[in-house]
């Protein structure tokens, strides 16, 4: 096969991913209602939108880069919160998950030999297995800060391959000094980790993890032999300068540094250990990726992905024979296989011990094993394509050729497993809690609840009808959302807040609140529950038909 033959079907397969990566984050975007997660993010953008300026806030809200990103998307089609669709907002995760698949692309083999993966067969079944996981998938539809975060801390490693690559390279190749380029892999490597700190604080999980596998994967002294203080200032001040550039809002709210600083890991520590309601057992995170089943419902598991990876890391702990720059090849992409390995497994175990847990944060270790998985596929193959010294090439031609299409068709069948996992996720069962992705969904009955609000404010005063909340805090969400185009919505946690002299035509209560909202609101109005999401119901008052 000629290298022009061999670049077109390279092009071919990565154009074939991306297009499956949006046909199947793209379709219906907006049907599924908002979670209370992506209402907040979006009602946070909305105050960039309308106000022009936004200020870190570590209480309870995650980085700003989310919110950044947003603003385009939304400038594109509305000049005001209250005129954004569901679409402004989950296109975000979208593009960023196709982000994602190309910074992956980089991450083959490198012109000088010294990249992750063997061959074109791993690569592609890496990218090929992140866009059809039914967990990735479903995340990419939603308006947080995870498949963002994912992008940089891919970009991240896609710089650190293509530094140690860069410094392997010999001289005469390159026709440059040893070090020449090292530094604008550097800088990239703190820029995307400055970006991966300013989306979400439990990068920090990410970094501590990835410090463990270089020590473990390289040794100390291996390091000490490769420290160059140029291009680590490089990169650190790379990181520091883009994390500042967003906590300060560009250089307009310095707090936010000292918040990012000083007052998020209280905050965090505190979520992490004292809300009971997203605490869970260590081994949480494994039944949802790997096996799931709810009642009579569907079975869903990436658990396939286990034994391409283990085989991955096994080879990666044999001793390397050849000798020269092959061997030196083959032992760099040894030593970054043992580097995913042990950093997948020390991420899982931090985010795995942490009591606080949300389905979503395992993306972050689940694109280890994928990557894992990957570099399993591209032994596969590279084992069907030895030839025997001693014996003819043509002797071995048929069974390599089977071995080949064996590897081509068990990746296939994976990811037709998993796109199919993908499809039921996304559009089969995107609010169903058979679903493992699903979790404090707000419910259809939700929609029930807007609808009604709707019609009674159509035949009251409109977007200015007066609507009155007494709900606490954590459960009034999505409903900010919904309400965006509302001008008059007074919020409030119990119905003696609600001023004296107001008159809502609209009263939405905490099932809690429902006799005292009956008593003070209820005359003239028809009452009746909602359940917005599991376990949280509310009291709904509005005008006699």
């Amino acid at each position: 096969m000629t290298n022009a033959l061999a670049r077109a079907l390279g092009w071919a397969a990565a154009a074939a991913i991306i297009a499956g990566a949006l046909a199947l984050r793209l379709p219906r975007l907006d049907r599924r209602p908002m979670h209370g997660d992506e209402a907040n993010q979006a009602v946070r953008t909305g105050l960039l939108l309308d106000q022009g300026f936004y200020h870190y806030d570590p209480a309870d809200h995650h980085g700003p880069t989310l919110y950044f990103a947003a603003w385009p998307f939304c400038r594109a089609t509305a000049h005001s919160f209250a005129e954004t669709t569901e679409w402004n907002y989950r296109l975000v995760p979208v593009v960023f998950s196709l982000f994602t698949l190309l910074l992956m692309l980089g991450l083959g083999s490198h012109a000088s030999g010294y990249g992750l993966f063997a061959n074109r067969a791993g690569l592609y079944s890496a990218a090929l297995l992140t866009a059809v996981s039914p967990a990735m998938t479903y995340y990419s539809r939603f308006f947080i800060q995870e498949s963002m975060l994912l992008t940089f801390l891919t970009g991240m490693l896609l710089c650190a391959v293509r530094y140690v690559a860069t410094r392997n390279t010999p001289p005469a190749t390159r026709n440059r000094k040893p070090s020449s380029r090292t530094w604008f892999w550097a800088a990239g490597f703190g820029a995307f980790a400055g970006l991966a700190a300013a989306t979400k604080e439990t990068a920090v999980l990410s970094f501590a993890a990835a410090a463990v596998a270089l020590a473990a994967a390289c040794g100390f002294s291996r390091l000490r032999r490769a420290w160059c203080t140029r291009d680590a200032l490089v990169a650190v001040g790379a990181a520091a300068l883009v994390a500042v550039l967003f906590y300060s809002s560009f250089f307009t709210y310095p707090r936010g540094v000292y918040d990012a600083l000083f007052s998020t890991f209280q905050t965090y520590h505190t979520r992490a250990t004292a809300v009971p309601e997203h605490q869970h057992p260590w081994n949480f995170y494994f039944k949802i990726i790997f096996w799931f089943k709810y009642g009579r419902g569907p079975v869903w598991s990436e658990a396939g992905l286990l034994l391409p990876a283990a085989l991955a890391v096994g080879l990666s702990l044999l001793p390397v024979r050849q000798q020269g720059a092959s061997g030196d090849e083959t032992r760099t992409r040894r030593r970054w296989v043992r580097f995913l390995s042990v950093y997948t497994l020390a991420l899982t175990a931090l985010y795995s011990a942490i009591p606080y847990k949300t389905p979503w944060c395992a993306l972050s270790f689940l694109h280890g094993f994928v990557l894992l998985a990957g570099a399993g596929v591209g032994a596969c193959w590279t084992a069907c394509s030895r030839t025997d010294a001693k014996q003819t090439a043509t002797a071995f031609a048929p069974l390599r050729l089977c071995g080949k299409l064996l590897v081509v068709l068990c990746v296939a069948a994976l990811a037709w497993r998993h796109a199919a996992q993908a499809c039921r996720a996304c559009f089969k069962m995107p609010v169903d809690p058979r679903n493992p992705y699903v979790y404090a969904h707000t419910g259809s009955d939700a929609m029930n609840l807007v609808s009604e609000i709707e019609r009674a404010a159509r035949q009251a005063e409109g977007n200015d009808t007066l609507i009155a909340l007494a709900v606490p805090t954590p459960d009034t969400w999505p409903l900010p959302w919904y309400l965006r185009k509302y001008r008059n919505v007074g919020y409030w946690t119990r119905v003696a807040d609600i001023p004296a002299e107001l008159q809502p035509t609209v009263v939405v209560a905490a099932a809690d609140q429902g006799d005292a909202a009956d008593e003070r609101f209820g005359r003239g109005k028809r009452a009746s529950f909602f359940g917005i999401r599991p376990g949280v119901l509310l009291n709904l008052f509005v005008p006699e038909k």
